[in-house]
């Protein structure tokens, strides 16, 4: 295991917003809305900067922040809300106390999808999904036109998800080369879409937390049976409104297991200010495996 010698750097300064990267957003043309500020933030942490290689041949830059003491309990991603990159916001707070708590962390940003990706992020399910007692809304009033726009922004849809579950696949695949147990996949917001997603594909998927969930509808709908699925040992989620407690009675009722809420806050949502709090949560749920 490797040891952590040193407080990450953004323990010490302040955060910057994102800012926009056009070599970035290029890279996955038509789907995201803009970049990052990757470069700019890699010249910020340069010691914590990971250029992680993608599948499709591009690069993606997540921050690595190992335990500042040893010996290691493990490791953590957590994926930025959408519009955030990997040192900005709640997810660089809860990865500047993880640390602190004897556990490395690499985050990951979530780029902003661009409007018609996020309509189609966002609209229920077409046809051919529904179940038998579910029928599509509309259905009947669909012309070609609609049906090959349709399709066309469900392209897009896919690549944007597939970019996301990459960019998870590549951050695993460094953890182990640098001999971390991945503990646990963090969401924050739009993030717990993806995070879902990513431990569907696992044979032996780590526990998963989101933080202030904010599932697109068609992923509620479906969101206990990708659990289902996935066989995810554990779930947390910290939650400020009161959506978290139906949530959690609608997976239990489905037949979900080991899935745990804690309320935090008065609804008013998470900020990086909320980060200690956020982490010590993490940190003895984890502990109580």
């Amino acid at each position: 295991m490797l040891a952590g010698r040193w407080v990450p750097a953004f323990a010490q300064g302040q955060e910057e917003p994102a800012s926009p990267d056009p070599a970035s957003a290029s890279e996955v043309r038509g789907v995201v809305s803009s970049g990052l500020g990757e470069w700019g933030l890699s010249r910020r942490f340069p010691d914590a900067a990971l250029w992680l290689d993608l599948e499709s041949g591009s690069r993606t830059l997540a921050l690595f922040w190992p335990e500042a003491e040893i010996p290691a309990r493990g490791a953590l991603i957590i994926l930025a809300d959408e519009g955030e990159n990997a040192g900005a916001g709640l997810a660089a707070a809860l990865a500047r106390e993880l640390v602190r708590r004897k556990m490395a962390v690499l985050t990951l940003g979530l780029d902003s999808p661009r409007q018609a990706v996020e309509r189609a992020l966002e609209r229920a399910r077409p046809a051919s999904d529904a179940g038998p007692d579910e029928p599509a809304s509309g259905a009947g009033s669909l012309t070609t036109i609609d049906i090959l726009a349709s399709e066309t922004v469900d392209g897009l849809d896919a690549a944007y998800r597939a970019r996301i579950l990459e960019e998870f696949v590549a951050a695993a695949a460094e953890l182990r080369k640098r001999e971390y147990e991945l503990l646990a996949v963090v969401g924050i917001g739009r993030g717990s879409n993806h995070v879902v997603s990513f431990a569907a594909g696992l044979e032996a998927p780590p526990a998963l937390i989101w933080i202030g969930p904010d599932f697109y509808p068609p992923d509620a709908a479906r969101l206990a049976a990708a659990l289902e699925k996935a066989s995810v040992p554990r779930i947390l989620e910290l939650s400020s409104s009161g959506e978290g407690g139906q949530r959690k009675a609608r997976l239990m009722k489905a037949g979900v297991e080991g899935v745990s809420l804690q309320s935090v806050g008065a609804g008013s949502g998470f900020s990086p200010r909320d980060g200690k709090a956020l982490a010590g949560r993490i940190s003895a749920w984890l502990k109580r495996e």
